[in-house]
């Protein structure tokens, strides 16, 4: 991994990913720390919504990877995916 140890660092085995939502309107980005490496297919969740990753671009800046990401659902009561 790029990053350097300093006590602002995050630990190693941690990935910093920039998330960008392709689906459901796009436009929604913002970024998701993981304790392991996600896969195109894989889905994670973040702030109670549901996301899968359709795709892995190199990182940029403090990023380990850009990640396109299609919007699945919120985990709310009453809340879900588009049909």
């Amino acid at each position: 991994m790029r990053r350097t140890r300093g006590p602002w660092a995050l630990p190693w085995n941690t990935m910093l990913y920039d998330v960008l939502v392709v689906s459901n309107g796009g436009g929604k980005r913002f970024t998701t720390e993981r304790d392991a490496p996600l896969s195109v297919g894989d889905t994670f969740e973040q702030d109670s919504e549901s996301y899968r990753v359709l795709a892995i671009q190199p990182g940029h800046g403090p990023f380990d990877c850009v990640i396109e990401a299609e919007w699945l659902g919120s985990s709310g009561p009453g809340e879900s995916a588009p049909a």
